[in-house]
């Protein structure tokens, strides 16, 4: 409270100071201009009177009388301007400054005319601080002072010269000059007061404007700091969608708001925040439709009216909006939501409030991304440890049935050799041939399970090298099935490691499966390029099966074969599609960047 008191008394104090000083300017501006009108009039007097002007006494000439008395009225408002309390009588002292100027123009004798300027300087003063009317009156009571003291000097002081009709001309003149004057200065000033306080006005509305621009910009930098802070800091998208609704409400005072994002069920947005929504409201899920679908897909925020959309109408606490601003949640073309605030007022959001709402968004939609990338990751290392366990029992499986099975039987044949050596020596050459050629292809096979877990050539001759590799050891495979690789024009393609990696894992896998599964009679395996992308598709002939089918019972297989191809493409920032019906074969079609 102490410090309250002494902040605000000066404040208080100094603004009657400030306009005193104000006021004093103006009275020491015409008190200045006053003491030059003495100088004058003392030029004029010395000149007149033809003698001494000090010291003075009742013998002085009275037009030198005059001169004193108007200098001491002089050093009189001199002093009193320092004085507040009479400061609105000095208002009124350009009447005793007339009426001096008459006196020293009745005395002045026939060279009253040297005395006429002196009276405008008064008369100005006082029109510059007067309305119009009364800077006229103040003119007709100036003229009216010359006329008399230049009719009484005709009468009293000198009536044996004729008054002339020239004479009453030049009064006259004179007289309507005074009157003017200060009426034309008055109305002149007001006017040019009039467009000073416009222009102040003007610069006020500005300045104003100004502030209130800055205040907005301020409040939108601390908004996206809170959501960005919020962002930073958590990686539950929940609290940053809340913190989005919480701030675009400071920007945009909305009734309600709430964000929509897409539910487990096909087509259908559930509520994951909301601001002031009805507790009912917050369970329902709203039906995607032609209309919410094409903001769904755009990239603009679109305003309509809640009633009109019979989805946004199921909610009760848009049924007392106007208006609704809807946002879309939605970046690498991937859609995730959208925002929904509205309004009860009448009016519209305007372009300002709706780039606002945009802008806030944006950090709702990287929230999005983050935790879309967080489970991704948490599911892509779920399923690459179940990989690496079917990999190990599939590993374990095939050692089992082929090399394994192969030692044992070349184990068993050199028993067998060795007690022929000493019964049937004549066999012996016939079981080694036997033997050798056991042996070769447990080779042949070991060296494909190597090719097929790492091919080495991979790294050092490219993808399509690889392949003719790959597939030559599948030429005379016991399916009679044909192999096809077409794709001439891609010897200069060059993929990064993980993504030739990746894709080669892919075109395996399709073709193992169609080895085994398909039954085809012939299996393409086309490479070609397509602008910054590499185009790779995988296709037989063979049985086919139903997509759909085997889809809806994926989750119980725990399998992750072909079913897998697009997440695996994904992974290096490609897509993949499967199509498959009975009886019409099996395509794989795989779209990976080049470097």
């Amino acid at each position: 409270m102490n410090i309250t008191t002494s902040t605000n008394t000066p404040t208080v104090s100094n603004q009657p100071q400030t306009n005193t000083w104000r006021m004093l300017g103006g009275e020491r501006f015409y008190t200045l201009a006053r003491w030059i009108t003495l100088l004058l009039l003392f030029a004029i007097t010395s000149f007149l009177t033809e003698g001494a002007l000090w010291p003075v006494s009742i013998a002085s000439p009275p037009l030198v009388i005059v001169l004193w008395a108007y200098v001491a009225f002089g050093v009189l408002a001199t002093l009193l301007i320092f004085i507040p309390a009479v400061l609105p009588l000095l208002s009124y002292a350009y009447v005793v400054d007339l009426a001096f100027i008459s006196l020293m123009t009745f005395f002045g004798g026939e060279s009253t005319v040297v005395f006429f300027p002196l009276f405008l300087l008064p008369l100005i003063n006082a029109a510059v601080r007067q309305p119009p009317m009364m800077s006229l009156a103040s003119g007709v009571l100036a003229a009216g002072f010359y006329s008399i003291a230049f009719i009484a000097w005709h009468i009293i002081l000198a009536p044996g010269i004729e008054f002339e009709a020239l004479d009453g001309v030049a009064m006259g003149l004179r007289a309507l000059t005074l009157t003017l004057v200060p009426w034309v200065t008055s109305g002149l000033t007001e006017r040019w007061s009039e467009s000073n306080r416009a222009s102040v006005e003007l610069a006020r509305q500005e300045a104003e404007q100004a502030l209130n621009d800055a205040r907005a910009y301020r409040d939108q930098m601390r908004s996206l700091y809170e959501v960005a802070y919020t962002l930073a800091t958590t990686v539950d998208y929940r609290q940053v969608l809340e913190s989005t609704l919480r701030e675009s409400r400071k920007l945009v005072p909305f009734t309600t708001g709430f964000v929509l994002l897409s539910s487990e069920e096909a087509d259908t947005l559930s509520v994951a925040a909301s601001e002031s929504l009805d507790a009912n409201d917050q369970s329902l899920q709203l039906t995607v439709n032609a209309g919410i679908a094409e903001v769904l897909r755009g990239s603009e925020a679109r305003v309509v009216v809640p009633s009109q959309e019979p989805d946004l109408a199921r909610f009760s606490t848009l049924q007392r909006c106007t208006r609704a601003c809807l946002v879309p949640l939605r970046a690498n073309l991937r859609s995730y939501g959208m925002m929904v605030v509205a309004i009860d007022t009448p009016g519209s959001f305007t372009g300002e409030q709706i780039d606002h709402l945009t802008t806030l968004a944006n950090y709702a939609i990287i929230a999005l991304q983050n935790a879309q990338l967080i489970f991704d990751l948490k599911e892509e290392r779920n399923k690459l440890i179940s990989k690496e366990e079917v990999v190990r029992h599939q590993l374990a499986r095939d050692l089992h049935d082929g090399p394994a099975q192969a030692l044992a039987a070349l184990t068993m044949n050199i028993e067998f050799i060795k007690r022929l050596l000493e019964r049937d020596p004549s066999r012996v050459i016939e079981e080694l041939d036997k033997m050798s050629a056991l042996s070769k292809r447990t080779t042949y096979e070991v060296r494909t399970m190597l090719f097929e877990l790492r091919p080495l050539v991979l790294e050092t001759q490219g993808l399509r090298v690889t392949l003719e590799q790959y597939l030559e050891r599948f030429q005379n495979n016991n399916a009679g099935t044909k192999i096809v690789l077409e794709g001439s024009d891609v010897e200069d393609v060059h993929l990064e490691t993980k993504t030739e990696g990746t894709l080669f894992n892919i075109i395996q896998e399709a073709v193992n499966n169609a080895l085994k599964h398909a039954r085809a009679k012939h299996i393409w395996i086309r490479l070609r390029r397509e602008g910054k992308n590499l185009l790779t598709v995988v296709q037989d002939d063979g049985a086919g099966f139903d997509l759909q089918g085997v889809l809806r019972s994926y989750e119980k297989r725990g399998s992750f074969g072909l079913l897998n191809i697009d997440e695996r493409a994904r992974l290096v920032g490609g897509n993949a599609e499967l199509e498959s019906e009975p009886g019409k074969g099996t395509k794989v079609t795989i779209l990976v960047p080049l470097e």
